[in-house]
C-alpha cells in the first residue's frame, strides 16, 4: 500500500503545483478589462449552480481533459515515434468527440485511468498487470454507476476554479482579498469548498426536479384515468 499512499501523495503535490499558478493566471485575467473577470465569474456561478444541465457538452470537455492527461502519460512510451505534444492533443481530441457522441463514456475513462495507475500499485496474483486491469474495470464501474455525480462534480469543479480565479483577479481592487492572492493553500481550499457546496447544489436540485416530474406524471396519470 505504500505505493498507492506515494502515488496519491503525489497527485496531492500536483494540486499544490496547481493551486500555487492560480496568482499568474488570475494577473494575466486581471491585465484586461473588467468585463473579462465579470464573464469568468458568472461563468463559473452557472456552472456551479446548473453546470450538470450541460450534460453531453459537459462530458466533451471533461473527456477531452482526461484524454489530454492519458496522452500525456503515454507519451513518454512513444517518444521515439511521435513528438512529445501529439499524443496529448490526439487524446484530448479522440476522447473529447467521443464523449461528444457518447456521454457516458467521460466517466468510464475518468474512472478508468486513476483505477489503472492505482491498480498497478496493488499486483494481483504477483502481475502489476493484472492489478491494474482490476482497478481500471473497478474504478470504471463505479464512475459509471455514479454517474450523476461525476457529471454534477466536473461541473462544479470547473465553476469553482473560474470563480476563484476571477476573486483573485479582482484581489488588487478589493483590499479584502490580498490574503487570498497570497495564499494559494487559501486558494485551494476555497475552490475545495465550493466545488463540494456546488456538488452537493447540484445532486439536491436533480432530486428535487426529479420528484417534481414524477408527480406531474402521477397527477397526469391520474387525471387521465378520471376522464376515463
Amino acid at each position: 500500500m505504500t505505493g498507492v499512499a506515494a502515488l496519491l501523495q503525489g497527485w496531492l503535490a500536483a494540486g499544490e503545483r496547481l493551486a500555487m499558478r492560480a496568482p499568474e493566471l488570475a494577473s494575466r485575467l486581471a491585465a484586461g478589462s473588467w468585463p473579462a473577470e465579470m464573464l469568468v465569474a458568472v461563468a463559473g456561478l452557472a456552472l456551479l449552480v446548473a453546470g450538470a444541465r450541460l450534460g453531453r457538452f459537459l462530458a466533451c470537455a471533461g473527456g477531452a481533459l482526461v484524454g489530454w492527461i492519458a496522452g500525456g502519460f503515454l507519451a513518454s512510451a512513444f517518444h521515439v515515434w511521435l513528438p512529445p505534444w501529439l499524443p496529448p492533443r490526439v487524446g484530448a481530441a479522440t476522447l473529447g468527440l467521443a464523449s461528444l457522441l457518447a456521454p457516458s463514456l467521460y466517466p468510464l475513462a475518468l474512472g478508468l485511468l486513476p483505477g489503472l495507475l492505482l491498480g498497478v500499485q496493488v499486483p494481483i496474483a504477483g502481475k502489476t498487470w493484472l492489478g491494474g486491469v482490476g482497478g481500471a474495470v473497478a474504478l470504471a464501474l463505479l464512475a459509471l454507476w455514479l454517474k450523476r455525480l461525476v457529471v454534477a462534480a466536473t461541473a462544479a469543479v470547473g465553476g469553482a476554479v473560474l470563480v476563484t480565479l476571477a476573486l483573485v483577479a479582482v484581489s488588487h481592487q478589493v483590499p479584502a482579498l490580498l490574503s487570498l492572492a497570497r495564499r494559494p493553500a487559501l486558494v485551494a481550499g476555497l475552490a475545495a469548498t465550493l466545488a463540494v457546496a456546488g456538488t452537493a447544489y447540484q445532486l439536491g436540485a436533480g432530486v428535487e426536479r426529479g420528484a417534481r416530474r414524477g408527480a406531474r406524471a402521477r397527477s397526469r396519470k391520474l387525471e387521465g384515468v378520471e376522464d376515463g
